[in-house]
């Protein structure tokens, strides 16, 4: 589970309050418009489209790519007596990320994880699995459809009161942010 912080339970809010709004995009099949993409709209402030972008530089759905970032291991290269040049690699055209690790999307997941996210949570908000929210919606034992926006605004807001009761009681924000029209 997340570590409990007053920014993260506020851009859980504020993600649900956005949501509620039916004139608000939601499509579970496409980056910036699902489950996680639109948590991380609120945490970056990036456009959908960039973020959609940062996301197709690597295959897997959110929670597959946060899974295998927190598990990629680089190799220690024994280059014995020579020195450590790959004198003419090819080099591929320079399109903004690294190709070992995919900078950009990285970059957004590391600010998913600065506020208290681990790749776990992202695997399971992507699939609104995480048992402890599902047991405090009391759908932990039936069917609780991942895709549907009113689900993932139910789990949104009660993953947030979770966090919040973790909370020391001087910390807790107690925001509960309304629906604008």
């Amino acid at each position: 589970m997340a570590k409990a912080s007053v920014e993260l339970i506020v851009a859980l809010r504020e993600t649900a309050a956005r949501l509620v709004r039916e004139k608000v995009k939601y499509q579970w099949g496409s980056f910036a418009y699902c489950n996680c993409g639109h948590l991380a709209q609120t945490i970056t402030g990036l456009a959908p489209e960039e973020i959609q972008r940062r996301a197709m530089r690597r295959e897997g759905d959110w929670g597959g790519q946060a899974l295998d970032v927190a598990a990629r291991r680089f190799p220690e290269f024994d280059y014995g007596d020579r020195p450590a040049l790959d004198e003419g690699a090819w080099e591929p055209e320079d399109i903004g990320a690294c190709q070992v690790t995919g900078a950009p999307l990285d970059e957004v997941l590391g600010q998913m994880y600065a506020l208290g996210l681990s790749p776990n949570d992202v695997w399971h908000l992507e699939r609104l699995s995480d048992p402890e929210v599902r047991r405090q919606l009391d759908t932990h034992k039936r069917h609780f459809p991942h895709h549907l926006r009113e689900n993932v605004v139910a789990y949104l807001e009660a993953w947030a009161d979770l966090l919040e009761g973790r909370l020391e009681p001087a910390e807790a924000p107690y925001v509960y942010l309304e629906a604008a029209e």
